[in-house]
């Protein structure tokens, strides 16, 4: 039987929801943006937003990263051909999908 995998969009939305619905979690993402309880509950309900010298620290304390399109482009680009790829260190062009060798 063949399994297929669901994957979702990232969501900072659902980020924050499931961290701050999460025992495990709650605390340090509370601690991080110096939050009590009812600041938590007005949060997850729209009524609270999120000031911007507190974004990185969000951020930090959801455990993700901001990284540009060009970057993961970047990435992908370079998982096609490898980093060992022997062809292009010798400078015979690109191993991997859609190259040369």
């Amino acid at each position: 039987m063949n399994a297929v995998a669901l994957v979702r969009k990232p969501s900072m939305e659902r980020a924050f929801r499931e961290a701050l619905s999460d025992k495990a979690t709650k605390a340090a993402v509370r601690e991080a943006l110096d939050w009590d309880e009812s600041q938590v509950s007005r949060f997850l309900s729209g009524g609270l937003g999120l000031p911007l010298e507190k974004i990185d620290a969000a951020i930090g304390a959801l455990d993700l990263v901001v990284t540009s399109r060009r970057y993961m482009d970047f990435l992908a680009y370079g998982s096609q051909i490898g980093a060992a790829c022997h062809c292009a260190r010798a400078g015979l062009g690109e191993c991997g999908v859609g190259g040369d060798r």
